[in-house]
């Protein structure tokens, strides 16, 4: 079955578009055919992961689709090349396609200036489209959306259109409290209406912990929580799903090696043993189940 997931977060900086990318990576290693998408028209970022600029490389971006001025077939980008040269052992048995938003201000603010509802109801109708397009004549198996983070117009419509919403977020008061927000704010209103399912990933907490690298994420073969650690973590995760009322479905630990590093990687194509990487499996699991 197709799905479509949306990673949100109520601020920046919880790590969703690391996850989200690395998720988008680890399915096509499995065979399936993704499309991974940039919503965060404010501040876009994803197209670094895969080495893409945004001058040369990115002919059409979302921006010019919802403006009008491209169709789906022209926005697509072909990832899968890309990720079959970062991991140089044939072992993509998939495909991974991008569509990317301009970082461009003016692009930016053609987006976000829309106020007129007309406008912004036509474009709402592109971007439906666009995802039932990549379904339906793109043959998608999953669509992932990464999301602008907070309650902003597009973050609320990548909401909308998702089978499974992953609320990205760290153990801190802000990001509960923000997350609670937008829980009661507007997924309240969306259970009425649709059969999507809210979910909890917390992502950078305590236990595998190193210093930074200055190069690269270091290549460590396994990691196992202490007994301890792990009670612990169980106790925090059972405590937020009882407050938030939605089920937590991984807990991924902060890997600084990953967090301090100045280039973004595609860890599980790159470093496919590093703990992070295995955390992918564990996310898979539960992605499959859902199916």
């Amino acid at each position: 079955m197709s799905r479509c997931i949306a990673f949100h977060s109520y601020k920046g900086g919880t790590g969703k578009t690391t996850i989200a990318a690395n998720l988008a990576g680890s399915l096509a290693k499995t065979g399936k055919r993704v499309f991974i998408l940039d919503l965060d028209m404010y501040a876009p970022g994803l197209h670094t992961y895969f080495g893409k600029s945004p001058v040369s490389d990115i002919k059409n971006t979302i921006n010019d689709y919802i403006s009008g001025k491209c169709e789906v077939k022209d926005l697509v980008l072909d990832l899968t090349p890309t990720i079959k040269k970062l991991d140089g052992k044939d072992s993509i048995r998939g495909e991974l396609w991008g569509c990317f938003s301009s970082p461009e201000r003016r692009e930016i603010l053609k987006i976000d200036g829309i106020k007129e509802d007309k406008n912004r109801i036509a474009m709402l109708r592109r971007f439906i489209v666009l995802t039932n397009d990549l379904f339906i004549k793109h043959d998608a198996d999953y669509i992932i959306l990464d999301s602008s983070p907070g309650i902003r117009f597009w973050a609320i419509n990548a909401l909308a259109v998702a089978n499974d919403v992953f609320l990205t977020l760290k153990l801190d008061d802000i990001d509960i409290e923000g997350t609670k927000l937008i829980i009661s704010d507007i997924l309240e209103n969306f259970r009425e209406k649709s059969n999507t399912k809210y979910s909890i990933l917390l992502n950078r907490i305590s236990g595998y912990c190193m210093p930074p690298s200055n190069s690269e994420p270091i290549h460590i073969p396994e990691f196992d929580y202490s007994s301890s650690t792990k009670r612990i973590h169980d106790e925090i995760l059972k405590k937020l799903s009882d407050e938030i009322h939605i089920d937590t479905i991984s807990a991924i630990p902060c890997y600084c090696d990953i967090q301090f590093s100045q280039k973004e990687f595609m860890t599980v194509i790159e470093y496919p043993t590093h703990p992070f990487s295995c955390e992918f499996e564990k996310l898979m699991k539960v992605v499959d189940m859902s199916d």
